[in-house]
């Protein structure tokens, strides 16, 4: 490594101009700036914000940033697919441009792209991610461009590789100004509508065949949140950190001596061009991202007399980079008497690491400190006076209101993959405050529930305790804790309160057994509190799961005519409380996103202005037909009312009832409708739950519920049925849906959260009694 150059620090020159008269810091003036401590290392700030549901409209809105970004585009994504053809030149009509199409444009003009990926132990082998390959293709396509083009494969920054855990983030920076923060990935069936109809020929096409019905991949419900302002540049400084750490640590060592023997078992399980997949390896730390925008020292030298004096002014940059790195020296500036100056201070910056109060500088050898909370005035040994004022982030402190919206941007991850000094848990405590603070109510859509709260039945109890689970669970997150208390205090304080959670009817082996453990002893804990405290109210008044679903006209060439009912993958991680305060980003209700030392996962929490209620009314709106359908004084009931018309639609026109889970013949039969493996209770009061005897068997049943691989997409019809009338997509869930499972898959035993106990006889004979 001491033979090799030392690495670039790539600048784009509009990063590197002083900011003119105060204009720079003020940078909106539709705001009162406001700059909230906050206990997360990233400081809430002034910020516009706007939602991007589902891929359609993030892809949309993303290609004009490609097309006009002019120094830097930051790509932090789990995977991507980059000769997908997710972006459309013309507004509304199909995909035409790829990814690397968008990347190659940029490179040519000059524009920086950084990429930042992962690797760990596992990623090539069992996942079919494929990364050294699709990074050898862009690397390829950016030609004689490619300095231009900074790709990187985290593989963390230990020397023991991370064999399970991983960067599970979503981020996009364009030029530090806009960033784009949610669930979505550059891949296949990200790409869809809040309708999600199939078919769709604006969406990813495949060939009808067994596994794409439709020739379209299953459908996505996802959202992405657009900020500006210090919040962006923050998110751009989740990027600087992590390369620049990762280029110092020993695991970068270890990746690139490894390098042979990785590209050896590559080509032993078949992945395509092991041996050549790794030219752009050679150069991932050749070249580091400048260090981001720290804040404003604002200075003005006041005449003391009539001479004009000429001083150098040198801004001692905070020593809150990460561990292991040395910071970055600031530039002199060269000041008069008489000037008035607003001096951007660069640096970098670890991401568990707040900014300081005060700043220190010095002019012509004299030293000076400048503060947030105020001016600093002192005397020049020339005569003159400096007035100083350090502003974090460029903002203005103030005492801030609720009316006024801020952005933080939360993070998860520790050393591995954040190269932090200790775990970070913003994403998690913000939902815990979240759930305590609210009033009115909570609305929650996420793809995972799981998370430990008390439960006292005999297949519920013991959740996360091994070899005492019926039911283990593994989770030791207290998020249902937390809404579990909320809800139980309202209904003894009969307050107007509700919580309205959507989760998948069906997901990927990977979330089902959690998901499915999660909802059935959740809500059987709710039912649990108001029977043991004889609560004269109804439960389900305050608290309900939902999920969306569709129901379309089969054409003849599909098979039709008839109609076909299908789940709808939701992938979404998002909640709002009271549309006062927001958090959406890319962590899941699970322990690998929540606990800091697993996956690393990126947010932003919103709060104040008009953003929640936004938010709220777009997401839940496209869910159920028309935002105005949905009453927050009455918040639970009028998205019940909405579901629960959707049942009754698809039950009349297609026999499928939910929340029960049946499904009626036209014979008059009725069975239940989605088959599952492995069942703890095989049978309820009326209909029995086998999997033989089901509508659908497992893993079909999976499937079309939603829970297709990473495109697979199934739908059951009905023959000469006519598609139901729907206001949106929502439904309501109920335990009764899938019944309980007994284990999970086999090849999550290596997970704790995703781990089973089989049921020993003597529990089945208890459950069966």
């Amino acid at each position: 490594r001491s033979a090799r150059p030392p690495p670039r620090v790539v600048a784009p020159a509009s990063l590197r101009r002083p900011l003119g008269m105060f204009g720079h810091a003020l940078w909106s003036s539709a705001f009162l700036l406001v700059l909230l401590r906050d206990a997360a290392a990233f400081e809430a700030v002034p910020c516009n914000a706007t939602t991007r549901d589902c891929g359609r409209e993030f892809f949309q809105d993303a290609y004009h940033h490609f097309l006009t970004a002019e120094k830097e585009i930051v790509i932090m994504p789990y995977f991507i697919k980059p000769d997908l053809k997710l972006f459309s030149s013309v507004e509304g009509a199909p995909s035409d441009i790829t990814l690397k199409d968008m990347i190659v444009q940029a490179v040519k003009r000059h524009v920086h792209v950084w990429i930042l990926g992962w690797d760990n132990a596992a990623s090539e082998k069992f996942l079919p991610f494929h990364q050294d390959t699709v990074y050898e293709r862009l690397f390829e396509a950016a030609g004689d461009q490619s300095d231009y083009l900074h790709l990187m494969l985290d593989t963390s920054r230990e020397f023991v590789a991370s064999l399970y855990y991983l960067p599970h983030i979503k981020s996009y920076v364009f030029d530090r100004k806009i960033a784009f923060v949610g669930g979505l990935d550059f891949a296949e069936n990200r790409l869809d509508s809040p309708q999600h109809v199939r078919p769709d020929p604006r969406l990813v096409q495949v060939p009808i065949d067994k596994d794409h019905v439709s020739g379209n991949e299953k459908p996505w419900q996802d959202a992405m949140v657009r900020i500006d302002g210090p919040a962006a540049e923050h998110v751009g400084m989740v990027l600087i950190e992590r390369w620049w750490t990762y280029c110092k640590s020993e695991g970068y060592l270890r990746a690139q001596a490894a390098r042979p023997f990785d590209a050896f078992t590559n080509a032993v399980w078949g992945v395509e061009k092991s041996f050549r997949a790794s030219q752009w390896k050679a150069s991932q730390c050749s070249s580091l991202p400048a260090p981001a925008r720290l804040g404003v020292l604002q200075i003005t030298i006041q005449a003391g007399s009539h001479a004009r004096n000429r001083y150098t002014l040198l801004v001692v940059t905070p020593e809150i980079q990460s561990e292991g790195l040395e910071q970055v020296a600031a530039e002199a500036v060269e000041l008069h008497s008489g000037d008035e100056r607003s001096v951007t201070v660069h640096g970098l910056r670890a991401l568990d690491k707040a900014l300081p109060e005060t700043l220190d500088f010095t002019i012509s050898g004299q030293k000076f400190s400048a503060r947030a909370d105020r001016t600093t005035t002192a005397m020049l040994d020339g005569g003159d006076s400096v007035l100083a004022r350090w502003l974090p982030n460029g903002v203005e402190p103030s005492q801030g209101s609720p009316q006024e919206q801020t952005c933080m941007v939360v993070l998860s991850g520790d050393r591995d993959w954040m190269g932090v000094s200790r775990p970070m848990t913003n994403s998690y405590d913000e939902h815990l405050r979240m759930i305590r603070e609210a009033k009115r109510f909570i609305y929650i859509e996420n793809q995972y529930f799981s998370t430990e709260f008390p439960a006292h039945s005999h297949e519920c109890s013991n959740g996360n305790v091994r070899g005492a689970a019926v039911l283990y669970s593994g989770a030791t997150n207290r998020v249902g804790e937390v809404l579990l208390d909320r809800i139980k205090r309202a209904g003894r304080t009969r307050e107007n309160f509700s919580v309205v959670v959507v989760v998948p009817l069906g997901t990927e082996p990977g979330s089902f057994y959690p998901n499915l453990r999660g909802t059935y002893c959740f809500e059987q804990a709710v039912e649990d509190y108001w029977r043991t405290e004889g609560l004269k109210s109804n439960w389900r008044d305050y608290f309900s799961f939902f999920f969306i679903a569709n129901a379309v006209p089969v054409p003849a060439d599909l098979g039709g005519p008839g109609a076909a009912f299908y789940g709808i993958f939701t992938h979404t991680k998002m909640i709002v409380v009271d549309d006062e305060v927001a958090l959406i980003g890319s962590a899941n209700i699970n322990d690998r996103s929540l606990n800091g030392d697993r996956d690393a996962e990126v947010g932003v929490r919103i709060r104040g202005g008009t953003y929640p209620r936004r938010l709220r009314e777009k997401i839940l709106g496209h869910h159920v037909g028309s935002a105005s359908l949905i009453d927050p004084d009455r918040f639970l009931a009028s998205v019940n009312d909405v579901a629960f018309a959707n049942a009754k639609a698809l039950r009349e026109s297609m026999g499928i009832s939910f929340p029960e889970g049946n499904f009626t013949r036209e014979d008059g039969r009725e069975e239940h409708f989605f088959g599952l493996k492995g069942l703890l209770n095989p049978q309820l009061p009326t209909l029995p739950l086998t999997d033989t005897m089901s509508t659908i068997p497992y893993p079909d049943s999976r499937v079309v519920a939603g829970g297709g691989g990473l495109d697979t997409f199934k739908w059951f019809m009905v023959k000469g049925a006519r598609a139901p009338h729907l206001r949106g997509l929502l439904f309501p869930f109920s335990r009764d849906i899938w019944g309980l499972p007994k284990m999970t898959q086999v090849t999550q035993m290596f997970s704790a959260e995703f781990n089973w106990r089989r049921l020993r006889e003597s529990d089945d004979a208890h459950w069966n009694a």
